[in-house]
């Protein structure tokens, strides 16, 4: 059955993972910290990066550190396959992973489900290194270096039966994804739907051609916004999305994120040229999907802007923010009743395909937090930007956003190479009331992995979300990882009575201290048998599912070379 156009869309689940965080926790400790992990590039990241490019300018990027590993052993896909596989596949793989368990899902009880998976890709070079490399053909390969797989790979590791597609618009791919994404959820065509998008290197040719082209930063270091940016850094890394429709998802007991309110997307014609964008065609996307969703520019507090650090990119993008926003018609939204604009890529480089999806992750974490994080490296900036007496503001500090009696709303600008433009209305989770329910004296918190220290590495960080103020309750955490994680070989059950006897236990976890627990149902499941679990709850009202960090892979090099590209 289909929804009202303007149905709101809840995130259940989420996932991210750039250069110098594997999770949400240290993505947002990245981006609060106004951290940048920028890296020179090794020679054999980008192979076949022309020599007198690689000269003439200064290779960095925003870089993971084991582009090669793969759990492939945790997918149950064979060593070949897994080399022959393009490392988006993978990544991908792992978001979707996480995302789901995100949501406090077992990602195996979805098997048969009509979820959709809709998948946003710029590049993919690794069957290009292979070419390069003289690498010959491989059987392994057909299915590894097409893009379908992106998106077919993932409906195929759930058993996912819903639409399963790759969209490519090039750097509004992850937006565009969740565009489709949102249109067929209110349609009524799937229950829940997946969009990610992630974003890897392996081969020099596209980077050649982007130094020539100038788009990217000759220098090596370039902030968003600033009187020095000259031209954007690459970034690895990706973002992935579990949707439902809000309504459905507050009935069915599923922690909420925040809400897509709207999503909208054009192409500027020959507005701004081929490679380029304009002013005209952006105000006119923003107004739009704003209004969508009943609201108007003043009603921002943060937008996350495209905000690449280019000159000519930046600017236009400022400029048509201006002219949304006249100075005679009031105050924006956000503190000190301006709008804010920021670009996560100077913390973590451009994800190109993945970008707009990494800008919802942080609009997200940025609400939960409270806090509109400073742009990375910007002290000031650029006083020649077309701001005029706009209510428009860069943040070169952290600014404190906090819930008011309105709910607070932010947006994402993400604009592709070839003039293909998508934006998106991202709202704070409703508020909702906390049911007194009946606590157990005692609640039993599984812990399970493929390896002792993978288990131990799951306990450092369930012990990072209990040092916030909004960690889950006890038996949100117990019910959680009794039912909504896979039980996997190597196993940890704490018997514990409160957030200190909590903390207590993870920490004996995590170095190594854990002792075999007296319960009898704890002991049990510790040894390696089936869970009882549901008679623990037999008399208890069922709390709410928590986000919690997911699963943590054991990654090994998959890769065709004969050697895995230098680590960082």
């Amino acid at each position: 059955m289909s929804a009202p156009a303007d149905t709101p869309i809840a995130v259940i689940g989420m996932s991210c993972r750039t250069s110098g965080a594997e999770t949400l926790t240290e993505f947002w400790d990245l981006a609060s910290r106004a951290e940048r992990r920028l890296h020179d590039v090794p020679a054999d990241r980008w192979y076949g990066l022309d020599e007198q490019v690689a000269a003439t300018n200064s290779p960095a990027a925003f870089l993971l550190d084991s582009v090669d590993g793969f759990d492939a052993r945790f997918f149950g896909i064979a060593p070949r396959m897994a080399a022959f596989m393009d490392p988006q596949h993978r990544l991908m793989l792992e978001l979707a992973w996480h995302a789901v368990e995100n949501a406090g899902l077992d990602p195996e009880s979805l098997s048969g489900e009509p979820v959709a998976v809709l998948a946003g890709a710029f590049m993919s070079d690794y069957g290009e290194r292979m070419i390069a490399r003289g690498k010959r053909a491989d059987g392994a390969a057909f299915p590894g270096t097409m893009m379908a797989f992106l998106a077919n790979r993932v409906s195929y590791q759930f058993g996912w039966t819903g639409p399963s597609m790759v969209i490519d618009s090039a750097c509004s791919a992850g937006l565009s994804a969740l565009g489709f994404a949102v249109q067929g959820l209110r349609a009524g065509d799937y229950p829940m739907a997946l969009v990610g998008s992630p974003n890897l290197f392996s081969a020099g040719y596209y980077t050649t051609n982007a130094y020539l082209g100038g788009a990217l930063s000759p220098t090596g270091d370039s902030v968003p916004f600033s009187a020095s940016r000259n031209g954007y850094l690459r970034g690895e890394g990706g973002a992935c999305l579990l949707l439902k429709p809000l309504d459905a998802a507050l009935a069915d007991g599923d922690p909420v994120h925040a809400v897509i309110r709207s999503v909208g997307s054009a192409h500027n014609g020959r507005g701004g040229g081929l490679t380029g964008t304009d002013q005209e065609s952006q105000i006119a996307l923003v107004r739009r999907t704003l209004a969508a969703a009943g609201l108007t520019p003043r009603d921002l507090g943060h937008l996350e802007a495209h905000g690449t650090g280019t000159r000519g990119g930046d600017a236009t993008e400022i400029a048509a923010l201006a002219r949304l926003l006249p100075g005679a018609e009031g105050p924006a939204a956000g503190p000190d009743g301006k709008l804010w604009v920021g670009s996560v890529k100077a913390n973590i480089g451009h994800l190109e395909g993945a970008a707009g999806l990494i800008g919802i992750v942080k609009t997200v974490l940025a609400l939960q937090a409270g806090t509109i994080p400073r742009i990375a490296g910007l002290d000031a900036a650029d006083e020649s930007l077309p701001v005029g007496d706009s209510p428009l503001g860069l943040p070169v500090e952290n600014l404190p956003w906090p819930a008011g009696d309105v709910p607070r709303v932010g947006a994402v600008n993400a604009f592709g190479l070839g003039g293909s433009l998508s934006h998106a209305v991202v709202e704070e989770a409703p508020r909702r009331a906390v049911a007194a329910r009946e606590k157990a004296a005692e609640e039993i918190v599984p812990l399970s992995a493929g390896s002792d220290a993978a288990v131990a590495l799951l306990a450092r960080r369930l012990l990072r979300t209990y040092e916030g103020t909004d960690a889950p309750a006890l038996d949100s955490l117990a019910w959680t990882l009794q039912h909504g994680r896979r039980d996997m070989k190597h196993r940890r059950a704490l018997v514990v009575s409160g957030t200190e006897s909590l903390r207590t236990a993870l920490t004996a976890v995590a170095e190594g201290r854990h002792r075999p627990p007296a319960d009898a149902v704890a002991r049990a499941w510790e040894d390696g048998g089936a869970p009882q679990w549901d008679t623990l709850w037999k008399d208890r009202e069922r709390p709410p599912r928590a986000h919690l960090p997911g699963t943590p892979f054991q990654r090994r090099s998959c890769w065709f070379d004969d050697e895995a590209p230098a680590a960082l």
